[in-house]
């Protein structure tokens, strides 16, 4: 399956010690790694330095690219009506990643709160206002 690694597993395994994300590390290995928009964003603007640019720059060439089309889009605001209905309140950028993953059919690796909470609410068809 293609995971979608979100900037919380990005920054750990580009800033601490190898093997500190054996689930992302397997996935570039075989070719299932996936980077949406969202969180290259959110990685590039946190670069420090050179050596840190060059590595996210290779690392981003060894990912499947997920593109947030019209239909991500829609997901996104069906998941985040659902979530402010069942009283989430989490970032747009939290919401825009799952809902490319899910659009894209692939899984999610993070670190993250409120992407677990989105991604809970998106697997439960019986969810208020859970998006179809």
């Amino acid at each position: 399956m293609i995971v979608l690694a979100d900037s919380s597993v990005w920054i750990d395994f580009l800033r601490q010690a190898p093997g500190n994300v054996p689930e992302l590390e397997l996935a570039l290995r075989e070719g299932r790694a996936a980077i949406c928009p969202v969180v290259w964003v959110e990685l590039w603007s946190g670069v420090r330095g050179k050596a840190e640019a060059a590595a996210l720059q290779e690392m981003r060439g060894l990912c499947l690219p997920l593109e947030i089309d019209a239909a991500a889009w829609q997901r996104a605001a069906d998941l985040n009506r659902a979530a402010v209905l069942n009283g989430l309140n989490c970032p747009l950028a939290d919401v825009l990643i799952v809902a490319c993953a899910s659009r894209h059919g692939a899984g999610v690796l993070h670190r993250d709160k409120h992407i677990g909470a989105l991604l809970a609410l998106a697997a439960d068809p019986g969810a208020r206002g859970s998006p179809q």
